[in-house]
């Protein structure tokens, strides 16, 4: 299993501004907001993240906005560039930790057609904001080969092609055949998959840009096998995973290591600050017993990360997305 513990990011943050943005900034970006039809876009202001993440914990975006088309994207895009104010793409909130004070961002969410699955053939089209199981039950009822054992990832499309989601052989950009994606300054594009980057945990599709539609290549197998085979994956996926509302690996894997072997290694397992705890079952995963907050969780990561340096010499690179207040990626796992 590619993750550790069969989870990936299910964002793609993409601070675009730089500074703080200023009350004038914001105001500039309500009035933009308010220009675009609601058929594109429903935008909501200080709502909490807290519920829009699996390991439930997070202050408020300033802007959480619902976008329904991608001409809707291109507007928001746009509209917080001209505003100076940075953005970031929520999926289904996994491999994610957003901070106590909230994020001065606007947060995107893909719904509406973007969140449509089709069928077409041995093609399978859906749009960015797809639901990642729901494109999975999708190939495997039309009897498609390809991606059946990726099912229990928690994630969208979107995220799912960021991180090139992978597991038990297959990969997604494996079968990718193009993506339309909007660039930062709100232009639409396609990109066949010849032009798509990417590797083990990442392509440049999670790299500033949101895909709003994706055609996958599969091939025809039979259904009943198919079936079989994502029914056990699902299973040795479920059996790594806590049950407790977490947020998948926390750091990734070394070269030739498994992060988590060093973490048990290094006595992490049962470490607690606060409501969070490492988890018993898997020690690169970081649950909240209830009531945790960002803080518990930053806590216990630069204490992970300083047992490894110290015992192993080894220094881990996070894979959950710890975000700063303006939605950018923190990288230093002991500098939190």
């Amino acid at each position: 299993m590619r993750s550790g513990c069969g989870r990936l990011t299910l964002t793609a943050p993409s601070a675009i501004a730089t500074g703080v943005p200023t009350s004038a900034d914001w105001d500039t970006l309500a009035r933009r907001l308010a220009d675009i039809p609601a058929q594109h876009v429903d935008a909501k202001w200080d709502v909490p993240l807290a519920m829009h993440t699996t390991l439930r914990i997070g202050g408020p975006a300033r802007v959480l906005a619902r976008v329904l088309s991608r001409d809707g994207v291109a507007s928001v895009l746009s509209s917080a560039g001209d505003a100076g104010v940075p953005w970031m793409v929520l999926g289904l909130g996994a491999n994610l930790l957003v901070p106590d004070e909230g994020i001065e961002a606007v947060v995107l969410q893909l719904d509406g057609e973007l969140a449509t699955v089709e069928v077409d053939g041995t093609r399978l089209r859906a749009g960015g904001g797809a639901p990642w199981a729901k494109v999975v039950r999708a190939s495997i009822d039309a009897g498609l080969a390809g991606i059946e054992c990726l099912g229990g990832i928690p994630s969208s499309l979107g995220g799912a092609l960021a991180m090139n989601a992978g597991a038990y052989g297959q990969e997604v950009l494996d079968v990718l055949a193009w993506a339309d994606v909007v660039a930062p300054d709100g232009t639409p594009h396609r990109l066949g998959r010849a032009e798509i980057e990417g590797g083990y945990r990442w392509s440049v599709l999670g790299r500033g840009r949101i895909v709003t539609c994706a055609e996958l290549a599969l091939s025809r197998e039979d259904p009943v096998l198919l079936k079989d085979r994502a029914r056990q994956a699902r299973s040795r996926r479920l059996a790594a995973l806590p049950s407790e509302p977490s947020a998948g690996s926390v750091f990734r894997n070394p070269p030739g290591e498994f992060a988590g072997r060093l973490l048990e290694q290094a006595g992490c397992k049962g470490l607690a600050n606060g409501g969070a705890q490492v988890s018993g079952k898997h020690a690169n995963v970081i649950v909240n017993l209830g009531g945790a907050r960002a803080a518990d969780v930053r806590a216990l990561i630069v204490e992970m990360a300083r047992r490894v340096r110290e015992r192993n010499a080894v220094r881990l690179t996070l894979e959950l997305k710890v975000l700063g207040r303006d939605a950018s990626v923190l990288t230093d796992p002991e500098a939190l």
